[in-house]
């Protein structure tokens, strides 16, 4: 058997966590660098491996050649307002710890980045984050109500108070005013229906953005 009659390509891809100063090499410094390190221990040794693992099938290894390859990819960054725009429930504490966290598997994408971090967020924090509020609406007897409640920071749901299972809203109200007790916070909430335990009252987590220090502050007051 002198000529080679089957050609065996085996194709490996590692991913390396390697300092600075190596990421930051150049294409064609860093595949000189990681081939000197490699060396014939690998490049030759891998053939050799083959070629006595091969020998039980009565093939041997005629010829050989290797390809190597290396790029740097750029660490992607993942920026506190970029937390704090999809998820405002998190302390300053929590918003850099996720920052370090995300980075690894930050999207490449934008489009995907918000909700990557908003998952990211909740399986990081997904308690409830209570403060108290008032939210003014119509009866659908059409008299005002003042309906306390308290909002959930971590997603903008609002809980009523076992009272307001009979209370039933005027539909087509629009936003319903909604204050935050004991600061000057107002925010607006959508009735989406109501259920068994009341009508089902939400707030748009990015209206909970602009005013992220003073609901969190409200929160950890009790």
């Amino acid at each position: 058997m002198s000529d080679a009659t089957v050609r065996l390509q085996l194709h490996f891809e590692l991913e390396l966590a390697t300092p600075p100063e190596l990421a930051g090499l150049d294409h064609a410094a860093l595949c000189r660098t990681l081939a000197d390190a490699l060396g014939p221990t690998v490049l030759r040794g891998l053939p050799a491996i083959a070629g006595k693992q091969l020998t039980p099938l009565g093939a041997r290894v005629v010829r050989h050649h290797h390809h190597l390859d290396a790029a740097a990819q750029a660490a992607r960054r993942v920026e506190r307002a970029q937390v704090i725009q999809v998820a405002p429930h998190l302390t300053d504490a929590e918003v850099d710890t996720l920052v370090q966290r995300a980075a690894a598997r930050l999207p490449a994408a934008e489009s995907e980045q918000a909700a990557y971090l908003r998952g990211q967020a909740l399986a990081l924090v997904n308690e409830y984050r209570l403060v108290p509020c008032v939210v003014e609406a119509q009866l659908t007897s059409g008299k005002p109500a003042h309906i306390e409640g308290r909002l959930n920071l971590t997603n903008g749901h609002i809980f009523l108070d076992a009272s307001h299972r009979q209370t039933r809203l005027q539909a087509g109200q629009g936003a319903l005013r909604v204050s935050i007790a004991g600061t000057p916070v107002a925010l607006a909430a959508e009735c989406s229906g109501h259920t068994l335990t009341g009508p089902v009252l939400d707030v748009a987590v990015a209206s909970l953005v602009p005013h992220r220090d003073v609901l969190l502050a409200r929160w950890q007051a009790g």
